[in-house]
C-alpha cells in the first residue's frame, strides 16, 4: 500500500501557490491529485504527489522556501484529533512522546526518533524509506516547530534546526520562521536543545482530559492504517461525487492504488464499488432532502447527477416514490412524531415507515 498523508498538509496551498506565481489548479493536475480531493483535511491523500507537488512548486517559483512557507500557515488545531492530546500532556518530554506514538495519524510518511544522553536531546524527523525531498522535511520541521514552540505551552526555544540540505536562497524565510540558531549541510534533520528542557512544564497540561484525548484517538479506525479498502473507499465518495468524479479511475486515483487494485480488494472483502457507491449516494440523497431547504435539482447535483430527470428515475427505484413526495412525507412525519430524525440513518428505511404510518 503507498504512502499516505492526510489532505491537511496541503492547507492554503492554493494561496502560498499564488504568492509564488503559480497557477495551483495547473501544478495540482500536473502531479495527478484531484483538487476536490483536498476539501476535506482528513481525506487521505498519496505522499509521493504531495511530495512531487512541493518539489515541482517550489522548482517553478524558484522559492526554495516554498515548503516553509506552507508550514507556516498551519495551526495547532489542524493536526487534527492529536492536536486534544498534545495541548494536555505534562511536559515537553511527553508531548514529543506522544508525537512519535501518534504520528501515523498525522501521516504516513514521517518518522520521528527522540535521542537523549541526558546531557543532549534531538528530536530527528525524516520521510520513510524511499521517499526524499527537502521541501517535505522543510514543512515537516515547518509544522513540528510550529507546534512545540508555538503550540505546546513550555515557553521553549530550542537550540538549534538542522538541515541535510544546504544553505537555502531565501534564507530571510527561514529566519523569521525558526528564531533560533540553523544549521545547513548537517548530519540529520531535527532539532537539538540541552536535556533538562524536556521536563519543562506544560501550562495548558490537564492529566484528565490527556487520558480522555488517548482514549478518543483509539476509537478512530477512519485514520488506522489497518482500515479495509470498503472503508478507505466509502469514506473518499462523498468527497469526490458531487463533481461527478465519484467513479472507480476517480477513487483510485485519489487513494493512490490503480483501479484494478481497489476492485481486486473490494472483491476479496466481498463488496463492490458499485454497491458502495449506491449507499454513499442513498445516504447523501437522505441527509439533504431531510436536513436543508436545498432544492430537488440542487440535491441531485450533490449526489452526482447533472440532470434533474435521471436523480428522479434512480430516486424512485431506490425509495419507490419521487424525491419531492419522499421529501414532503418524511418531513411530515417528523413534525407528527411518527419518526425521529435519526431513523434517516438507516439508508432510507424511514420512507416505508413514514408512508405506513401515514
Amino acid at each position: 500500500m503507498l504512502a499516505r498523508a492526510r489532505a491537511v498538509i496541503l492547507t492554503n496551498y492554493h494561496a502560498v501557490a499564488r504568492f509564488a506565481g503559480l497557477d495551483p489548479l495547473v501544478m495540482l493536475r500536473h502531479v495527478g491529485l484531484n483538487p476536490g480531493a483536498l476539501a476535506e483535511p482528513e481525506n487521505w491523500i498519496p505522499a509521493g504527489r504531495v511530495l512531487s507537488l512541493l518539489g515541482e512548486s517550489a522548482a517553478q517559483s524558484g522559492r526554495d522556501d516554498f515548503g516553509v512557507l506552507l508550514g507556516e500557515c498551519r495551526t495547532f488545531g489542524s493536526l487534527g484529533p492529536v492536536s486534544l492530546l498534545l495541548r494536555h500532556e505534562s511536559t515537553l518530554q511527553t508531548i514529543i512522546s506522544a508525537m512519535v506514538d501518534y504520528r501515523r495519524l498525522l501521516n504516513e510518511l514521517l518518522q520521528l526518533r527522540l535521542h537523549d544522553d541526558g546531557r543532549s536531546a534531538v528530536l530527528e524527523w525524516s520521510l520513510i524509506p524511499g521517499l526524499r525531498s527537502s521541501q517535505g522535511i522543510n514543512l515537516l520541521a515547518t509544522i513540528a516547530y510550529r507546534v512545540l514552540v508555538d503550540g505546546a505551552g513550555c515557553n521553549w526555544q530550542p537550540d538549534c534546526i538542522h538541515f541535510r540540505h544546504g544553505p537555502p536562497m531565501h534564507l530571510t524565510t527561514f529566519n523569521r520562521v525558526f528564531r533560533c540558531q540553523l544549521e545547513f549541510n548537517s548530519s540529520f534533520d531535527g532539532l537539538s536543545c540541552a536535556s533538562t528542557c524536556l521536563s519543562r512544564s506544560n501550562e495548558f497540561a490537564d492529566a484528565e482530559l490527556a487520558v480522555h484525548a488517548r482514549r478518543l484517538l483509539s476509537l478512530m479506525p477512519g485514520i488506522r492504517r489497518d482500515d479495509t479498502m470498503s472503508q478507505r473507499v466509502a469514506s473518499t465518495i462523498p468527497l469526490l461525487i458531487s463533481n461527478g468524479q465519484a467513479n472507480v479511475e476517480g477513487i483510485a486515483d485519489c487513494l493512490g492504488v490503480s483501479s484494478r487494485t481497489l476492485q481486486r480488494r473490494l472483491i476479496a472483502e466481498g463488496q463492490s464499488f458499485g454497491k458502495l457507491l449506491n449507499e454513499t449516494r442513498r445516504e447523501v440523497a437522505v441527509r439533504y432532502l431531510m436536513n436543508s431547504n436545498l432544492s430537488i435539482t440542487s440535491v441531485a447535483q450533490l449526489t452526482g447527477y447533472s440532470a434533474l430527470s435521471s436523480f428522479t428515475r434512480w430516486f424512485i427505484s431506490e425509495f419507490g416514490v419521487s424525491p419531492r413526495k419522499w421529501r414532503a412525507q418524511a418531513l411530515s412525519g417528523e413534525q407528527l412524531g411518527l419518526r425521529s430524525r435519526s431513523t434517516v440513518s438507516s439508508r432510507g428505511g424511514m420512507v416505508e415507515a413514514s408512508v405506513a404510518a401515514m
